[in-house]
């Protein structure tokens, strides 16, 4: 079984089989590269589904039942009034900012039908409509006057972030399964939503779409994660979802910082941080060897047993999708980590 080592004990166990180079300064910056690309290239191993110490299940939301439309004002932004369905609400109509909702059956302002909106809860009787992104209310002033009818679907919402997220640790890297009552849906395109026409179906959900927006850059700071699903609810259903976790780069090397994995893999990631570097080592010599190129890096590295940490890496793949498995409850038994 392996144990915690902080990321001070990573660099100092790669450095104890690398031969010494006139320009020893130099080592250091390139070890720790070659620890931060092993880190994330094992947090990457699970292929389509993330490892199971990435995951992380968040099972409150729900979705809203139905809610039908008695007026709708022509104003800057249009405020409409519902009731919703749900016996349990009273003349509430249910919905909350951010959540996603499709509009159908309106007489009069009809250029609200057939259409996906973002809410704002104006009060527990009003809303009011926004772009998906958020960036401009629907004007209503110049629409036809309401006359009677509609109904709101809840068709998503805005995953709340902040609330799922640790402020100092990871962050939401994307959405991998979504389960309605226990009942897993399957993830469609918005493509296929609009050919197969799933925004007119109703009952329990049986797909969903996730997908980022950001209005600057992918950071984490910036991205909002939006959710959507389909057919139309029409009652409350609880939504599970399963995200994927991602953690920053390792950025910093002592004794008190540590990697994010299970103590079970940090033997595996000096492991393969060593196979990295005696394979960008073998490439370098064949380089220069054959013409083709000149390291940039001007450091000479030479790992001790190089043939032996390239194999040791392929066989600890093995190992870590095994403890994956097990961490899964697919099979019983521990880690087949070793300590070298």
């Amino acid at each position: 079984m392996s144990s915690v080592m902080s990321t001070e004990a990573l660099l100092w166990k790669c450095k104890q089989f690398i031969a010494e180079d006139p320009n020893k300064e130099k080592l250091d910056p390139v070890i720790k590269d070659a620890i931060i690309t092993a880190s994330r290239e094992i947090a990457n191993l699970g292929g389509p589904l993330p490892m199971a110490w990435n995951r992380h299940t968040y099972c409150e939301i729900f979705t809203r039942f139905n809610a039908n439309i008695s007026a709708i004002t022509n104003a800057n932004p249009g405020v409409i009034t519902a009731d919703s369905l749900d016996p349990g609400l009273g003349t509430d109509h249910g919905f909350q900012d951010d959540d996603f909702v499709y509009i159908t059956g309106i007489d009069g302002t009809k250029r609200l039908n057939n259409r996906v909106f973002r809410t704002t809860r104006a009060s527990a009787t009003t809303l009011t409509l926004q772009t998906l992104d958020d960036q401009t209310d629907i004007n209503t002033t110049d629409y036809e006057t309401y006359s009677a009818g509609g109904t709101i679907y809840h068709v998503g919402l805005v995953l709340p972030a902040s609330t799922i997220q640790p402020t100092d640790s990871w962050t939401i890297k994307r959405v991998f399964e979504v389960n309605f009552d226990k009942y897993r849906a399957n993830a469609i395109t918005d493509e296929r939503v609009i050919a197969e026409n799933w925004l007119q179906r109703g009952g329990r959900p049986e797909r969903w779409r996730y997908q980022q927006y950001t209005y600057s850059d992918f950071t984490s700071s910036n991205i909002e994660h939006w959710l959507f699903w389909y057919g139309t609810p029409g009652q409350r259903y609880n939504v599970e979802v399963k995200l994927e976790k991602t953690y920053p780069d390792i950025s910093v090397f002592n004794s008190t910082t540590y990697p994010p994995h299970p103590a079970d893999i940090h033997d595996y990631i000096w492991h393969r941080a060593l196979s990295n570097l005696a394979t960008q080592s073998e490439k370098a010599r064949r380089s220069r060897v054959t013409g083709q190129g000149i390291a940039t890096d001007n450091v000479k590295l030479e790992i001790v047993n190089a043939q032996y940490w390239i194999a040791k890496a392929a066989h600890d793949e093995v190992a870590i999708h095994a403890y994956n498995r097990s961490m899964l409850g697919d099979i019983p038994g521990s880690s087949d980590s070793m300590g070298a």
